[in-house]
């Protein structure tokens, strides 16, 4: 006689056959209590348990494992408990990300215009180290009162003073040994001549010298000038002008010399009381009439000068500019331009 084996459930205590997965009464897996039996009953009968439940099984497995199962899988999963710590540690690192890019935005701003700063200062004393280089204080200087006017291509030249030292501070070509600066007033005084406006102004460099004593002659230093021309038609011009030598050399041992070496020169001693008649205009009132076809020209002044309408005189000449004026009784006319009638008859 065959015989079955059976185990009891452990949730509700009723027998479940062992070819059973879930018990037939409350669902539950058979396999929950599979590994301790309560008891086996060999001589018990299958049928009489077989039959009074097996209609109860279906409906007993399908809704119950979903309501009673359930607490076993939510066990299971993880709790909605650890998934929140892993949101405010990600919050915090983000945080702290954010702290530490604020941090380095206000250090890289800071060390900027630290730098900046830094920078300017430098800069600052670098400017200041090349200026002091270039542009020294002012060293200690010698000045001699001149006053002497002369009158050089039309412009006539007064040299206030002389000043010797060893540099000047608004000098960059300065030289080493020292220098002797002439501080000078320029007026052109033809401004209104209307032969003047094809002559151009000279240029300090080209037509001024030093003598120094023993008869040395030195132009100006590179660059040593306040300007480098001198005044224009109604011009009119404060300037300085530089020369090297040594400050060991007297100041009223020099001569300035005036002129290009093609041109009547000028010779300036630098003693404060020099005799400078000799390059003065020369001038005589004749007052002479004539009588020229029906016009009489009264001859007014006679002029010996250096300079006329803007150009210095060649060497070893004079200019001779003579003053007329004219008077015409009749009614004749004179239609000719004076280049044409004048002359000069000299010797």
């Amino acid at each position: 006689m065959a015989q079955s084996t059976t185990h009891v459930c452990t949730n509700c205590n009723a027998p479940v056959p062992n070819n059973m997965s879930f018990c037939p009464n409350c669902g539950t897996p058979a396999s929950a209590g599979n590994s301790n039996h309560a008891s086996y009953a060999p001589t018990q009968k299958a049928p009489p348990p077989y039959t009074a439940y097996p209609p109860q099984a279906p409906p007993a497995y399908q809704p119950t494992p979903t309501q009673q199962y359930q607490p076993p899988l939510q066990s299971s999963q993880p709790p909605p408990a650890y998934a929140r710590p892993q949101k405010k540690s990600s919050r915090g690192i983000l945080k702290v990300g954010m702290i530490l890019l604020i941090l380095l935005i206000l250090l890289g701003a800071g060390g900027f215009f630290a730098f900046r700063y830094v920078s300017g200062r430098s800069g600052n004393t670098t400017t200041a180290g090349v200026n002091s280089e270039v542009t020294p204080t002012q060293a200690p200087l010698t000045t001699t009162p001149i006053n002497a006017t002369v009158n050089y291509a039309s412009v006539n030249i007064t040299i206030i003073n002389a000043q010797q030292a060893t540099s000047f501070a608004d000098d960059t070509s300065t030289p080493s040994q020292g220098v002797v600066r002439l501080n000078l007033h320029a007026v052109q005084s033809d401004a209104g001549n209307v032969y003047f406006a094809s002559a151009p102004s000279f240029a300090y460099p080209e037509c001024f010298t030093l003598l120094l004593p023993g008869g040395n002659k030195v132009s100006m230093a590179s660059g040593g000038y306040k300007d480098l021309s001198g005044p224009a038609q109604k011009g009119d011009q404060t300037t300085w002008i530089d020369f090297p030598a040594s400050s060991n050399l007297q100041v009223n041992q020099m001569i300035l010399q005036i002129g290009k070496d093609t041109e009547e020169q000028i010779q300036v001693p630098l003693t404060g009381h020099a005799d400078l008649s000799q390059y003065q205009p020369k001038q005589s009132n004749p007052n002479l009439r004539v009588q020229f076809g029906s016009m009489f020209w009264t001859l007014k002044t006679v002029t010996l000068k250096l300079s006329d309408s803007g150009t210095q005189v060649d060497k070893g000449k004079r200019f001779l500019v003579l003053t007329f004026s004219l008077d015409n009784p009749g009614t004749e006319g004179l239609n000719a331009f004076p280049p044409d009638y004048i002359r000069l008859q000299y010797g």
